[in-house]
């Protein structure tokens, strides 16, 4: 049961013979249930005050944490800080990369003309919408 008075709550709970879970309906369910991204505070932009039910209680404000560790991570990719050697762990020996780029020369030109045709089709298909986050 969602968004609705305690006592309406209450009232379709005792009348049905199944377990209500509320979000917003009252103390009078069988159970509850809040969205952690709310109860945690994990959606820390300007605008989610707006947002958040009023029926939801605040535990704990992560979000602010969370943005700021998106934040640098954003900052370390665009920097070139992220991912280092040290972060790279998956290797191969000369001899096998020589033979991977062998087998993967011949097909290059022709994967790098159709990933040029897919996003051009995808653009103008309006497919995927460009959204600046930061």
């Amino acid at each position: 049961l969602e968004c609705m008075p305690a006592q309406v709550g209450k009232v379709i709970s005792e009348s049905l013979e199944i377990p209500t879970i509320g979000i917003g309906a009252g103390p009078h369910t069988h159970g509850q249930v809040l969205v952690y991204h709310d109860m945690l505070g994990m959606t820390s932009h300007p605008h989610h005050e707006q947002f958040v039910p009023r029926f939801c209680k605040n535990y704990a404000d992560v979000g602010t944490a969370i943005q700021e560790g998106l934040g640098a991570y954003k900052a370390d990719v665009e920097a070139g800080n992220f991912p280092t050697e040290k972060y790279s762990p998956y290797k191969m020996s000369e001899k096998e990369e020589a033979i991977f780029m062998e087998l993967v020369a011949p097909d290059k030109g022709s994967t790098e003309q159709k990933l040029s045709a897919t996003r051009k089709k995808l653009i103008e298909a309006d497919e995927y919408e460009t959204i600046k986050v930061y």
